[in-house]
Order: structure tokens, then C-alpha cells, then sequence
């Protein structure tokens, strides 16, 4: 894995982290609908970014 693509997985690793934090119970219809999303995106994304973090250093020291 390269360094950027490294640095992209690690920042929405942590946005992920941020975006689940917030409190967004006090948004009106439009905004809860994109806030119920990003939640759902969030909880996928800690799952599959250490997940490929894993994957990619298995693969580095396996020499496949």
C-alpha cells in the first residue's frame, strides 16, 4: 500500500470515529435522514479500513 492511499484509509478511519460521536438526535427530517446514513457508512467503514490495513500488511509479509 502506498503512503497516500495509506493516509486516506487512516483519515476516514478517524472521521468514521468523529461522525459517530456527534450527537445528531436534534435534526429536523431532511438532515436525519443523511445523518441516519452517515452513521450506517460510518459503522462500515470501522469495519473494513483495519480490515484492509490487516490484509494489506498480511499480504506485505507473506510476499504474495
Amino acid at each position: 500500500m502506498e503512503r497516500n492511499e495509506l493516509y486516506h484509509v487512516v483519515g476516514l478511519f478517524l472521521l468514521s470515529m468523529v461522525t459517530l460521536t456527534c450527537d445528531f438526535s436534534g435534526f429536523t427530517f431532511p438532515a436525519s435522514i443523511f445523518s441516519g446514513l452517515a452513521q450506517i457508512v460510518s459503522y462500515a467503514v470501522m469495519v473494513i479500513a483495519p480490515s484492509y490495513v490487516i490484509a494489506d500488511i498480511a499480504v506485505q509479509l507473506t510476499g504474495s
